[in-house]
């Protein structure tokens, strides 16, 4: 089986029903967080942000508390942000919804602004991972829809890799949207976690890929069900999708085998495989791969670039499912 033979649709309604925590963190709560007790701020985050969920206001009408009606969980990766936030999205009362800022943009995109905003502003949280500003568009589209959302109660937690008054440095002239990014920014008490990628201690080390042959054997081997593709032509398949559909281009997959591994010449290809290893890791579906090591497939100029996090935290979780 192969994943580019696959071409998944996906409607409205089913986008709606897939706004909860992915498989791989359903078992995330307070009480599986293990802070590392050389970085205070972890124990801290942990403790703001429960009590952000107990000091709820309660009744229909949603009265605004004094403390922040929105949280905003600021840190490299690997420090355990995304853990936080699904351990915070268990405790909180529903009605709720958990998603990524990708898959928010592309909701708001099929309702329209006015209507999402409406069906979001009648929930009473929503848990928002990795927001990120990468285009204008997206910098006036999210605060207009916050704006409309938690004005009228709603209670907004979020993680990024990027401090909320920096948002779409490097990206766009974010100087031309400093009053939108600010009023973004004032909408949330910044919890800043400090700390080590918990996934490998040493950024310089990776495991290699296998060769073909083994690579080749091992999937002989697997039961799973499992797919096969040579890594050129993934990146060609990815490239005909949006990466909404990624996720659903892994229904039902156990084991994903991936043959060539090579350096990503075009950068927006490179973004897009990101985002498919994001997928791949939530989900919690194996990964095999053969081809060059890890470090030669995103160019140094894009790991020091402005979507230097989003390779960092690639290469993180591609190093933890390889080894």
């Amino acid at each position: 089986m192969r994943l580019m033979d696959r071409h998944p649709e996906v409607d409205l309604e089913r986008l709606l029903q897939s706004f909860v925590p992915p498989p791989r963190f359903q078992s995330a709560t307070f009480a599986t967080y293990r802070p590392d007790p050389r970085y205070p701020s972890q124990t801290l985050a942990k403790e703001r942000l429960r009590r952000w969920i107990k000091d709820r206001p309660r009744g229909f009408l949603r009265p605004r508390l004094p403390g922040p009606q929105g949280i905003y969980l600021d840190g490299g990766f690997g420090v355990g942000k995304t853990h936080l936030l699904v351990a915070a999205y268990w405790e909180a009362p529903g009605p709720k919804a958990f998603l990524t800022f990708e898959e928010l943009t592309y909701t708001l995109g099929l309702m329209g602004l006015r209507e999402g905003a409406r069906r979001f502003a009648a929930l009473r949280y929503l848990f928002l991972d990795e927001f990120e500003l990468d285009d204008p568009g997206n910098a006036q589209m999210i605060t207009h829809f916050l704006a409309l959302t938690m004005d009228r109660g709603l209670r907004v937690a979020t993680t990024s890799n990027t401090p909320p008054g920096a948002l779409g440095e490097g990206r766009f002239n974010a100087e031309q949207f400093k009053h939108q990014i600010q009023s973004l920014a004032r909408r949330f008490a910044v919890e800043r976690i400090e700390g080590e990628d918990f996934r490998h201690r040493d950024p310089d080390r990776f495991p290699e890929p296998l060769s073909d042959c083994r690579l080749l054997a091992l999937y002989r081997e697997d039961p799973r069900r499992k797919t096969l593709d040579a890594f050129p032509e993934l990146l060609a398949h990815l490239r005909a999708l949006h990466p909404i559909r990624y996720r659903y281009l892994l229904d039902g997959v156990e084991a994903v085998y991936l043959q060539g591994l090579e350096a990503i010449p075009d950068q927006n290809d490179a973004l897009r495989f990101v985002h498919f290893v994001d997928q791949v890791y939530n989900l919690g579906v194996d990964l095999r791969a053969s081809g060059v090591p890890l470090k030669e497939v995103f160019p140094e100029t894009y790991r020091h670039g402005a979507f230097a996090k989003k390779y960092g935290r690639a290469l993180s979780r591609l190093a933890e499912l390889l080894g």
